[in-house]
């Protein structure tokens, strides 16, 4: 039978990522989950690992709810002071090991990554000439929504496949990710597969000659029907797909700018400006 969870009150998340995972985070979750179970107190706090929580600077780390307190650096003794004080609703005297709380406008660390927004270079393309190229994002937590955006409905797009075949697309397609690597584009004038998730070191080679690890966002110098494009490339930096957006099509482009790129697309980055 189920936790009845009707009686939870607080739910601790413990990441469970591979950062967390080489600084030991199993140890810590050992422990508070045993701290529970000795104080009666396993139906009360509900404990879950979660995967990446997205914070590996200051692994191991925790989130407990309500409240949305952070914890960072979790050791075994971290723990039973934490979930001890949690239980007693005294969360203040653990502050000390807090990244973050609901009401902070800031967050405790010494570990804080620096963030590089993503530019626009110009560069001379071997295939395409003069253009502003950037670097995108090649997860699967960028490129599905993307492909999504980009074909389930009426868009001005044209594909270029790794044969050199180039479809000017007029129906939706059909996008499903529910494979456990590949990303499917199923409809009247295409029907491929490109690889979007982490794959394994022993993947075989047809996965891994699909596996997307290299994504640029395109904007040629030049007047055409289409000038701006996602180019799409495998760990050997073969092409795989290209998909390009006519010139006239200025919602689309806007939307890979700031849904995509986390750009504004009145302000768009440039570097290296001549």
């Amino acid at each position: 039978m189920g936790k009845n969870l009707t009686n939870v009150k607080t739910t601790f998340q413990f990441c469970d990522g591979g950062s967390c995972q080489r600084a030991n985070s199993e140890i810590a979750i050992r422990e508070a989950r045993a701290y529970l179970r000795n104080e009666g107190a396993w139906n009360d706090i509900h404990t879950i690992k979660t995967r990446c929580n997205g914070r590996c600077e200051n692994a191991p780390t925790w989130i407990v709810q309500p409240g949305n307190f952070w914890y960072k650096n979790l050791s075994p003794e971290k723990a039973i002071d934490i979930v001890s004080c949690h239980l007693n609703n005294t969360p203040e005297k653990v502050e000390e090991h807090l990244l973050y709380k609901e009401g902070w406008d800031t967050i405790k660390t010494d570990k804080e990554r620096k963030v590089t927004l993503t530019s626009f270079a110009h560069k001379t393309d071997p295939h395409l000439g003069d253009a502003l190229i950037a670097k995108a994002f090649a997860s699967d937590q960028h490129l599905y929504p993307l492909f999504q955006y980009l074909f389930q409905k009426d868009k001005k797009i044209a594909i270029k496949l790794n044969d050199g075949m180039f479809f000017d697309i007029k129906t939706p397609h059909v996008i499903s990710y529910h494979e456990k690597y590949d990303l499917s584009i199923t409809g009247d004038q295409i029907n491929i597969k490109l690889a979007i998730a982490g794959i394994p070191k022993d993947a075989d080679d047809n996965l891994v000659e699909r596996k997307v690890t290299s994504a640029e966002v395109i904007w040629l110098k030049k007047t055409a029907i289409f000038t701006k494009a996602i180019r799409l490339k495998n760990k050997k930096g073969n092409h795989l797909v290209t998909c390009w957006i006519k010139e006239e099509d200025i919602a689309s482009w806007h939307h890979i700018l700031s849904i995509y790129l986390g750009m504004n697309p009145e302000h768009i980055r440039i570097k290296n400006e001549p």
